[in-house]
């Protein structure tokens, strides 16, 4: 099974009052894809090119799909995509889907695995895992991105994205070792599930 990691920045927490800056997956292997509002005329340019992409990566999971796997993504990033893939009409009609195809390419079919819900549901920050499990700290603040975005320092945004999605993906490698993922396969085997999550 192929495994991406998944994430997006964006200039606020609001999908109604702020923008998407990036949206970003990798392979297992580290192949980063990043999508940049600089790059695009508008955030619905970036929004395209992203979804229209996405609707290529073979995601249902009974048909050998992809897992997602992300940070506090099931909470942030997926709704705050989804949500803007419902208010654009016009992101809808460029890409002859309707409402509820949004919901199938972004919730229905994808099998996503959110660390958050692993290491507490109370929100420790990736920087607290990360700094734990890797040793490492990121090169910049994740709530700098919108400063860095308005003053169009988008050598710095890449350099965190990119940062980011390998540190993503070394957490994930890293709670892989741990007892809790050994136990959890072994539930799930037991409840008839042979195929692992990874």
């Amino acid at each position: 099974m192929i495994i991406y990691g998944f994430d997006c920045e964006t200039t606020g927490l609001s999908p109604f009052e702020h923008e998407v800056i990036t949206v970003q997956y990798a392979d297992a292997e580290g192949d980063l894809t990043i999508y940049r509002r600089w790059e695009h005329d508008s955030e619905l340019g970036l929004l395209e090119a992203f979804l229209r992409d996405w609707s290529t990566i073979q995601r249902k999971r009974d048909a050998g799909g992809a897992l997602f796997v992300g940070f506090n993504l099931l909470k942030f990033d997926v709704p705050f995509v989804f949500t803007k893939c419902l208010m654009h009409d016009g992101l809808r009609s460029r890409l002859g889907w309707t409402k509820q195809d949004c919901w199938k390419q972004l919730y229905r079919w994808p099998m996503y695995l959110d660390l958050v819900h692993l290491v507490g549901a109370d929100f420790i920050s990736m920087d607290a895992i990360r700094e734990v499990l890797l040793g490492t700290t990121a090169p910049t603040n994740s709530r700098d991105i919108p400063i860095l975005y308005a003053d169009g320092r988008y050598d710095r945004i890449d350099a965190y994205v990119e940062d980011e999605m390998a540190a993503l993906l070394a957490i994930y490698n890293e709670l892989q070792r741990t007892p809790l993922f050994t136990e959890l396969m072994a539930f799930r085997r037991r409840a008839g599930h042979d195929r692992a999550l990874w």
